[in-house]
């Protein structure tokens, strides 16, 4: 049987440890911290709209990558109102912007998604009530229709994509995107990263035996086998995909990829 919060408590304190050597532990708990109240914060209209600008963009791309472009990103998109009224000049001015993702297909699915999003809007009279309307609280079942409808409504947005947004708008559920994969895969977990809802389910377990919102326990993992994490301390990732620091890993003695490495301590 799988310990998952012995697992869990692992990855978690050797993640806090390691970043401890550059960052202030204080620090890095705060930051930390701040995932696990998430899925209790009220979004507004436009923080569902920014949500999902980001989420687009962060798509295929590493966070360093988009986060370089932020303040362009809002610049060009500071809410679906004024978004919703661009044409296809604007879209080229944008993407003429040295300071952008130049990438067409982006920008103008942000484009297209501030139109989908007012519609919605209109209709529902806020972008929570259409949420809700799924009743996505009821049942694991309702939120995979509430899945499914993102997916077909909104530019941008895929198998794994629309995973990220619902993590970030606070759903519990959690992006099995490849860095989660990736270190679900080494633990046994699933078989395959094409398993995304198998690793969703492997993480409402994590989030049952440590009594953490999956948002929490997502942002941990995803801190343990990204490239860097600077906001916790981490300059490099532990779990990478290419020559992972095994011998620093807490989880070490659950992992398939952990007998290349020493067996002694840090």
């Amino acid at each position: 049987m799988t310990d998952y919060k012995a697992i869990f408590d692992g990855v978690e304190s050797t993640l806090i440890n390691l970043g401890s050597k550059t960052a202030h532990p204080d620090k890095i708990r705060k930051n930390l911290d701040w995932f696990k109240h998430v899925e209790h914060a009220v979004f507004t209209d436009a923080d569902y709209y920014s949500t999902l600008v980001w989420v687009t963009f962060y798509s295929g791309f590493r966070a360093a990558t988009v986060n370089a472009r932020m303040e362009s990103i809002r610049s060009h998109f500071p809410d679906y109102e004024t978004v919703a009224g661009y044409d296809d000049a604007k879209v080229e001015r944008i993407a003429q912007d040295a300071g952008m993702i130049r990438n067409r297909r982006k920008i103008q699915a942000c484009v297209n998604n501030a139109k989908t999003f007012r519609h919605i809007v209109q209709k529902h009279g806020s972008f929570r009530k259409y949420l809700e309307s799924f009743g996505p609280a009821e049942s694991f079942e309702n939120l995979m229709v509430l899945k499914e409808e993102l997916d077909y409504r909104f530019y941008g947005l895929g198998q794994i994509t629309t995973y990220h947004f619902l993590t970030d708008i606070g759903f519990p559920v959690l992006k099995p995107d490849r860095v989660i994969c990736r270190i679900f895969k080494r633990l046994g977990l699933i078989e395959s990263d094409e398993h995304l809802l198998k690793a969703i389910v492997h993480g409402k377990r994590f989030s049952q035996a440590t009594g953490h919102p999956i948002r929490y326990i997502d942002i941990v993992f995803v801190a343990y086998g990204q490239v860097r994490s600077d906001d916790f301390g981490i300059t490099r990732g532990i779990c990478l995909e290419h020559d992972p620091s095994c011998n620093l890993c807490g989880v070490r003695n659950y992992c398939s990829y952990a007998p290349r490495a020493p067996k002694d301590g840090f």
